[in-house]
This record gives C-alpha cells, structure tokens and sequence, in this order.
C-alpha cells in the first residue's frame, strides 16, 4: 500500500473527468456572467445607463440600488469561482428568481416600463438562472466517483 505523500489541498481526481470539466466551463461562464450583471448594475448606480426618466433630482436611491446589487453578484462570481456547492446554487438561482419577479412586478410603476438595460440584465440573469440550476441539479463529479469507490 502507498502513502499519499501530497501536501496542500486534497486533490480531486474526478474533477479531471468529462463531468468536473464541464462544471467548471459552467461555472466560469456564470461567474464572468455574473460579473458582467454586477458591471450594469454599477453602471446604472453611477447614472451612466439611463433606466428611468422618472429619477430626476434623486439619485441616492438608484446609487444605492446599484451599488447593492452590483456587490451581489461579485460576491456570487467569486463564490462560482472559488466553490461548488449545490445549497449556494439553489440560493443563487432563487435570487436570480426574485430578481427577474421584482423587475417585472415594479416596472408598471416607472416611464418607461420596460427599457433596454433592464430587458438585457433580465436576459442575462434568465441565463444565469438556467446554470445556476444547472449546477444544483447536476451530479458533481466529485459526489459521483466517491459513490463509486469502496472502502476496504
């Protein structure tokens, strides 16, 4: 019998199969998602992405939206990026499901309606949502090939 003489973090042989592989092309990909919504969302805070005529002297309130949100989905990039847990994909899918609620229950309320920041950022969190669930649903490699093996 061999020691396992490695040193550091545990290696994850089933990360190298087919399945790991493609859970990581899945998660990069939402999370440079994720980034691009947190990038709109930043603009929109700092005024630059016009998504209503009816803020007009009040600006604190879109600032505040923007930066919030905008630090949201940093933190769900980071968290594709760094980790693969299926309770923090069903949680980042339910946001993403509030979120897209939210925009439509509120925009009856704003002139106008619907613009085209907010149609693409609800796109983009639509496709969002579809990895996020993806990833939950998903068997994870890992979960798969320890499954596999048996104690001896």
């Amino acid at each position: 019998m061999r020691a396992n003489l490695h040193v550091g973090w545990p290696r994850r042989p089933a990360d190298t199969g087919t399945a790991g592989r493609s859970r990581r092309r899945v998660r990069r990909a939402a999370g440079a998602l994720a980034l691009a919504n947190a990038l709109v969302y930043g603009l929109i805070g700092a005024g630059i992405a016009r998504v209503s005529s009816d803020v007009q002297g009040d600006t604190s309130f879109l600032w505040v939206f923007g930066l919030t949100a905008g630090a949201a989905f940093v933190l769900g990039a980071v968290l594709l990026w760094a980790v693969d847990r299926r309770l923090l994909w069903w949680l980042g899918a339910a946001f993403q499901v509030f979120a897209i609620v939210a925009y439509i229950s509120v925009a009856p309320q704003r002139v106008p309606p619907y613009e085209a920041w907010g149609l693409s950022l609800k796109v983009a969190q639509g496709v969002l949502l579809v990895a996020l669930l993806y990833l939950a649903v998903a068997r994870s490699a890992s979960r798969s090939a320890l499954r596999r093996v048996r104690p001896t």
